[in-house]
C-alpha cells in the first residue's frame, strides 16, 4: 500500500469529508467486520439477493427490496460498496449505485425522484459499458418519455429543456440525456419538480410495465455478453431522510417501490425500523452494527478499539499526537461511530496548533458536546441516562427514535443493546438525570 496519511494539520483538514464513501481499493478502506460482530452481514445480504457465496448458486427472485438499516454516518454506503463487488461478476450482479444526495434534493424527496435517478443511471452505466439494448425495448422507453413528458410538460421552459435532450441521438445515449435532463429539473427547478412528480404519479403503471421491460432486455444482454445476470440497485443516502419524508418513501410510496421489478438495496435510518408501519413485502431486517468499543457489561472490546485506532491513523500521522493517550481518547469519545471520530478530529485539528494535544481533544469533545446540547431537550437526558443504566426496558417511541436519528442514543450488537454517545456524558443535563433517577420517571426537565 502505497500511501501516507498527512502529517500536518491543515493536510489532514484538507482531507476530512464526512460524506464520503470509501471504495475497497482506498488505501483509507479498513476492514470492520470483526470489530462489528457482522460477519454474517454480508452472507445474509447476499441471501436475501438469491445468492449462496458458499458455492455460488444464483436464483433471485424477480422483486427483491431489502432496508440496510444503520446509524447515519456509521458506514452503511463503504460497507456497501464492499458488498456489493463481493455480489457482482458474470454469473451474478450488475450493480448500479444511485447516490440521491447528489443526483437529487434529499430536503424535498418523493419516490418519482428516485425512480427517475435509477432509471438515469442504468443507462448511464450501460452506455459506459457499451451494452447495446434490443431497439424495441429502447423505443417503448422513448415512446412513455415523450407522450407522457414531452406532451403533458405545461411550462414552455420546461418543455424547452427535456426537448433539448432528444437532439441526443437515439438509443441508449438519447435515454441517457432525456433521463439526465428530467433529473436536473428534479434536483434545481421547484415549478417543475412538482409538474414532474404529478406526470410520473398520472402515467407510473405505463412507465413501471415498459421500465421492467427494458430491465428485462438489459439484463439479457448482460448475461449474453458475460457482465452479469441481473440488475442490482444500490439507493444510497434515503437514509438521510427524516421525518414525514421518511414514512412518506418509505411507506406512503411503497407500492411503487415494489412495482419495479429488480434487486434494489436502499440505506435506511435505523428509527424507522422501530416505527412498526413498514410494509411485510419490504425486506427489513437488516442492520449494519456499530463498532464497539466494549461489550454491554463494560468490558473492553480490543478488536474495536484497534480497528478504530487503525480509521484514525489513515487519516492523520501519528506523529501529530502528542501521545498514544490523545488516540484512545478520541477513540473513547467517538462511541464507536467512524463518522464521529472523523467530526472529533476534524476539530482537533482547528484548535490544535502543530499538534493533537490533551488541550484539543478536550476542546474539541467540549465543542462536539455543544452541538448535542443545542437540539436536545430536557427530558431527553432521563432517556439517555436511563439507557447507560438499564437499556433492557428503554422503549422506541417517537423520543428514542429520535435520540438514534440524531446520534445522542447509539445501538450495538444489531440492535441487542444501546448506550448514550460518550460526548453527552459530559454535559450537565446527563449528570444531573443520572444522579436523579426519579428524573426517568417523571419525564420533567432537566432539575
Amino acid at each position: 500500500m502505497n500511501y501516507t496519511p498527512p502529517n500536518t494539520i491543515l493536510g489532514v483538514l484538507q482531507n476530512i469529508e464526512f460524506e464520503e464513501a470509501l471504495d475497497p481499493s482506498d488505501a483509507r478502506y479498513v476492514d470492520t467486520r470483526a470489530a462489528r460482530g457482522s460477519e454474517q452481514t454480508l452472507k445474509r445480504l447476499a441471501v436475501k439477493c438469491g445468492l449462496q457465496l458458499s458455492d455460488g448458486t444464483f436464483a433471485p427472485a424477480t422483486t427483491t427490496h431489502i432496508l440496510f438499516f444503520g446509524h447515519t454516518g456509521s458506514g452503511k454506503t463503504t460497507e456497501l460498496r464492499h458488498y456489493a463487488k463481493a455480489l457482482s461478476g458474470p454469473r451474478w450482479y450488475f450493480p448500479v449505485e444511485v447516490d440521491i444526495t447528489t443526483e437529487l434534493d434529499r430536503n424535498n424527496l418523493q419516490y418519482a425522484d428516485v425512480l427517475m435517478a435509477m432509471a438515469r443511471k442504468l443507462v448511464e452505466r450501460l452506455q459506459a459499458e457499451q451494452v447495446v439494448v434490443p431497439a424495441a425495448a429502447v423505443q417503448e422507453l422513448e415512446n412513455w418519455f415523450k407522450q407522457h413528458v414531452l406532451t403533458e410538460a405545461r411550462s414552455r421552459e420546461l418543455s424547452a429543456a427535456l426537448e433539448s435532450g432528444v437532439q441526443a441521438g437515439t438509443g441508449i445515449p438519447l435515454l441517457a440525456s432525456l433521463f439526465a435532463k428530467f433529473t436536473a429539473a428534479f434536483k434545481s427547478n421547484m415549478t417543475y419538480k412538482e409538474e414532474l412528480r404529478k406526470i410520473v404519479r398520472n402515467s407510473f403503471t405505463q412507465f413501471a410495465v415498459t421500465f421492467n421491460a427494458f430491465l428485462r432486455s438489459a439484463e439479457a444482454t448482460l448475461s449474453a455478453t458475460g457482465r452479469g445476470q441481473r440488475v442490482l440497485f444500490l439507493v444510497d443516502g434515503a437514509d438521510k431522510l427524516r421525518g414525514e419524508d421518511t414514512r412518506a418513501f418509505f411507506v406512503a410510496d411503497a407500492e411503487q417501490l415494489l412495482a419495479i421489478e429488480s434487486t434494489v438495496i436502499y440505506t435506511a435510518p435505523l428509527g424507522l425500523k422501530y416505527e412498526g408501519n413498514l410494509t411485510n413485502k419490504l425486506d427489513a431486517n437488516l442492520v449494519l452494527p456499530m463498532i464497539k468499543l466494549s461489550e454491554r457489561n463494560g468490558s473492553p472490546f480490543e478488536t474495536g478499539r484497534d480497528v478504530m485506532r487503525e480509521i484514525l491513523l489513515r487519516r492523520a500521522d501519528r506523529s501529530l499526537f502528542a501521545s498514544a493517550a490523545e488516540i484512545e481518547n478520541l477513540i473513547s469519545y467517538s462511541g464507536g461511530h467512524p463518522r464521529e471520530l472523523l467530526r472529533l478530529l476534524k476539530l482537533c485539528c482547528e484548535v490544535a496548533e502543530s499538534r493533537i494535544d490533551a488541550d484539543a481533544v478536550n476542546t474539541a469533545v467540549r465543542l462536539l458536546a455543544s452541538d448535542y446540547r443545542r437540539f436536545l431537550e430536557p427530558e431527553d437526558y432521563g432517556v439517555l441516562a436511563k439507557a447507560d443504566q438499564d437499556d433492557i426496558h428503554l422503549g422506541n417511541d417517537e423520543r428514542t427514535r429520535r435520540l438514534l436519528y440524531n446520534l445522542a442514543l447509539l445501538e450495538y450488537n444489531d440492535g441487542s443493546w444501546r448506550r448514550s454517545h460518550p460526548v453527552v456524558r459530559t454535559l450537565e443535563g446527563y449528570k444531573s438525570a443520572k444522579q436523579n433517577p426519579s428524573f426517568w420517571d417523571r419525564g420533567a426537565g432537566t432539575p
